[in-house]
């Protein structure tokens, strides 16, 4: 191939590397949120959480109708422990996946590695093959195209930015001018697995991260697709913590540990409700509260009472604020005028440890019957609460699969066009070397026509002496 032509070649290789890492990087991103969405049934067959989440809903409302009825509280108890299990369950896929993106991570940098040393070997063997004979140049000519298919696999994995010398050798480097091969040296990437970050490795032994530099590649489709999986898992530790933070049940007594039924954005948020709260412990005292009243002012009415309460301000797992008024004893009685006192129905900090209240069937036996009507009304906004933050979970799977296949088409397409490209290009250098090798042979042959034409000469000279 002449100097232009594989000049001109070498860089639309270059343009295909580039190309090439974009597509792997999408392809990766797809691969990844596929595997998501195959976990949320939504998508396929309209089931999945928020079936559950209406299913608890509906059953709440049915007792909160219905208090007394025995199979209603039954009922509540095990859609509320199918409702924990069916989020837990999607915390273990999700925790799957990311196992799986973990495993091909590791692959992939150890790709990456294992090219970038063949790279650094084949130009010590360009070197050495450099300006021998026209015999031995096709072999040379194997050579390179064996550095372009090396180039090619690692695109597939990292985008990286190449310089070539005059006579074959390359430099290569991440985008952002990370060396990985020049002259005989090759650099290494090393995967963190713990904090989910790729460093670049110097020949002094130092590490850089450089997880933020990679722009394409399946490495970057692999970090990008660590990032949306936090994000799903985020939001469904989100659920998780509102679910524990907001649902309750009314009761006056039979329990220890009872919560406002309102939370909170700040501690000095005002009540914006006004009533009265009974305590009958140790002794009966009524406090009143109004709407402008805060949580630290009703706790600090609860703790001089007397009555055998304490109260305290506490953060709930999604943030908010809300009261925790404890009794020193289960038999004592707490009642609200305003229905404004329960006992939770989920317990846990978040998606890690959510379980249904290990006494939620001591609760529902002693239910607040004349604060049923309320809790029916509070339930409504809950309900509202947790399909919100699950629909914007699923919405997000849904969205960015959407947007990372119509990217995938498009940037294949350019691909596509590029690849063609380049194979006319080659197709071109192809017809140059036969025309080479044709001319050659002719040659050969028109001078083993004018050997044997010696020969003959020779000979009949020979014979005539």
């Amino acid at each position: 191939m002449g100097r232009a032509l594989r000049v001109r070649s070498f860089h639309l290789v270059g343009q295909r590397n580039a190309q090439l890492s974009l597509v792997s990087s999408l392809d990766e991103k797809i691969k990844n949120n596929n595997r998501v969405e195959d976990l949320f049934q939504e998508f396929t067959q309209g089931l999945g959480s928020l079936e559950y989440i209406n299913g608890f809903f509906s059953s709440y409302q049915d007792l909160m109708k219905n208090p007394t009825n025995e199979g209603a509280r039954s009922k509540l108890v095990n859609s509320a422990g199918s409702l924990v299990s069916y989020l837990k369950d999607r915390k273990r896929n999700l925790d799957s996946v990311f196992n799986s993106i973990d495993y091909s991570m590791r692959q992939a940098i150890d790709r990456v590695n294992t090219i970038t040393k063949k790279l650094a070997k084949l130009n010590q063997e360009i070197l050495t093959l450099y300006a021998q004979t026209y015999a031995r140049g096709q072999d040379y000519k194997n050579i390179l195209d064996e550095r372009d298919r090396l180039l090619k696999g690692l695109s597939e994995y990292i985008n990286v930015r190449v310089q070539e010398d005059d006579i074959g050798r390359i430099m290569v480097e991440t985008s952002k001018g990370f060396v990985l091969v020049e002259d005989k040296f090759n650099w290494e990437l090393y995967y963190d697995g713990s904090n989910k970050l790729v460093y670049w490795k110097s020949k002094d032994g130092t590490q850089v991260n450089i997880s933020n530099e990679i722009s394409g590649g399946r490495i970057k489709g692999l970090l990008d697709s660590y990032a949306d999986l936090q994000n799903y898992q985020n939001r469904l530790d989100q659920l998780a913590k509102k679910l524990i933070s907001e649902v309750k049940v009314p009761v006056r007594t039979g329990t220890t540990e009872y919560y406002w039924t309102l939370n909170y954005a700040n501690p000095t948020d005002q009540l914006g409700v006004s009533g009265s709260l009974t305590l009958q412990g140790s002794s009966t005292v009524v406090i009143n509260y109004n709407s402008t009243d805060t949580l630290t002012d009703l706790a600090n009415a609860i703790n001089t009472s007397g009555a055998g309460f304490t109260a305290s301000v506490i953060t709930n797992p999604d943030g908010t604020y809300t009261l925790r008024i404890t009794s020193s004893n289960p038999s004592y009685v707490i009642e609200d005028s305003k229905g404004m006192v329960g006992a939770r129905v989920f317990q846990g900090a978040g998606i890690g440890d959510i379980s249904v209240d290990s006494n939620l069937a001591l609760y529902l036996s002693n239910l607040d019957y004349s604060k049923a009507d309320e809790f029916n009304d509070f339930s409504r906004s809950w309900w509202d609460h947790s399909k919100e933050i699950y629909q914007s979970l699923t919405n997000s799977v849904a969205t960015n699969l959407n947007e990372y296949k119509r990217q995938y088409d498009i940037e294949s397409n350019v691909l596509n066009s590029i690849e063609a490209k380049l194979r006319e290009l080659q197709g071109v250098s192809i017809d140059r070397e036969f025309m080479e090798v044709f001319q050659l042979q002719r040659s050969y042959q028109a001078l083993a026509k004018v050997v044997s034409a010696l020969d003959e000469l020779l000979q009949t000279t020979l014979n005539m002496v």
